[in-house]
């Protein structure tokens, strides 16, 4: 075999001096090989072809006549690229089939994520408006105290003890001030008063959620300086009752203390903000039943006597599951015997988990509001059957979810 090399115009020219690296009479083997495969190779798929698209006859048999038409090789050929042609189209149509049913599958989510979208939105908004009305309500109470303060009520004793000897008391502008004074500070206890008395059907100690806040620890320990007694302090002069709910003040010199009031008042703020962010909502909304409370119980699996840290509620399968509170997701997934899980930091150290759930809609790291849907009622992990295991823990501590749901029902 000559070496060659391509010259500018395209055509070999053998090399002067060039070697070839095998013998003459090798190449002209394989070449020869080479070529006889090729030839029988052809002659394969003639043979086939000719087998394949061979002169055929239909014969059309009647009663007095017999009918021969001939189907020659092009006719066959024309039919077979026909064929092909139409297998093609429907495999591409096919396929083209099942893209649009992906598609709208895909839409159908996209439906689906929009309609609960459009769900907590409005949630969010009746919620804002409810925190809106409760604000203007402390603006209006606050406003009035500052006026108070403008006028200086708590430190000019001498002018008020006076209106209250009766010097002027009809149109004493410090009576009039000490009369809203009075007013504004039963409101904020009543108002404590029924908050830390919804804390308490919770289970939970507010001296306990203060551990994790310094501005209510603070509060707490003024409060305590304030009200050494285990309870306010209850008595007083007599003071009747006018007409219009109007009550005379006593002659007795009871002048409200500037700093104790603010103190009440920063109490009720964070008392408020307490309740805003305990999981007091249900997690699963309208029809729903309790398949499993918290404490002792026979195990489903076992069959045998166990402690159950939180609450099975059994609800809609994939029904949607919602956040009993505002927060931040701490964890979400696949987490052992919980199967699909979701934990919540609310703050306060209050922490709620959400397991054995069919989907999960967040991720760890994101906020949510109160009512958000987070995920889909299953029976992931070591479940007998599809509902919702429920847990609300403090700094780690199961408490009972059941107590939370029942003090919800005074606050929503």
């Amino acid at each position: 075999m000559s070496v060659t090399r391509k010259t500018n115009n395209g055509h070999n020219r053998p090399v002067e001096g060039a070697k070839s690296f095998f013998p003459a009479w090798l190449v002209r083997m394989k070449q020869s090989r080479l070529l006889a495969r090729y030839v029988q190779f052809k002659k394969e798929v003639v043979t086939f072809l000719d087998q394949l698209l061979c002169k055929k006859k239909i014969l059309i048999i009647s009663d007095n006549h017999i009918i021969n038409i001939p189907i020659g090789k092009r006719l066959q050929s024309a039919a077979s690229v026909v064929a092909i042609g139409v297998m093609l189209w429907v495999s591409y149509s096919t396929g083209k089939y099942f893209a649009f049913e992906n598609i709208i599958e895909q839409k159908e989510k996209q439906l689906w994520t929009t309609s609960m979208a459009k769900e907590n939105l409005q949630y969010q908004v009746s919620d804002l408006n409810h925190n809106l009305r409760e604000l203007n309500k402390y603006f209006d109470n606050i406003q009035k105290y500052d006026q108070l303060a403008e006028k200086d009520v708590f430190g000019d004793e001498a002018n008020a003890r006076s209106a209250v000897n009766g010097q002027d008391v009809e149109e004493s502008p410090q009576n009039s001030s000490q009369r809203l004074l009075y007013k504004i500070r039963s409101k904020v206890h009543e108002r404590i008063g029924s908050l830390e008395s919804i804390i308490d059907m919770t289970g939970v100690n507010v001296e306990r959620l203060a551990e994790s806040n310094q501005e209510l620890d603070k509060a707490i320990k003024y409060r305590k300086k304030q009200y050494p007694a285990s309870s306010l302090p209850q008595g007083g002069p007599y003071i009747p009752i006018l007409d219009g709910n109007e009550a005379e003040l006593p002659d007795e010199d009871i002048m409200i203390d500037k700093e104790a009031f603010n103190s009440d008042i920063n109490y009720l703020l964070q008392l408020e903000r307490m309740i805003h962010v305990l999981p007091l909502a249900a997690p699963i909304k309208k029809y729903y039943y309790v398949t499993s409370r918290y404490g002792r119980r026979i195990d489903p699996v076992r069959q045998r006597p166990a402690m159950h840290y939180g609450l099975d509620l059994a609800g809609r399968h994939k029904g949607h599951v919602y956040s009993g509170a505002p927060g931040v997701v701490l964890r979400a997934g696949l987490i052992g015997a919980y199967g699909r899980l979701i934990e919540i930091d609310h703050g306060f150290g209050i922490t709620t988990r959400y397991g054995h759930l069919n989907k999960i809609f967040v991720k760890k790291g994101d906020r949510v509001k109160r009512g958000q849907a987070i995920g889909l009622q299953g029976s992931s992990g070591r479940s007998t059957g599809s509902h919702l295991h429920y847990e609300v823990r403090l700094n780690q501590k199961p408490f009972d979810p059941y107590k939370f749901l029942k003090a919800g029902k005074y606050v929503f």
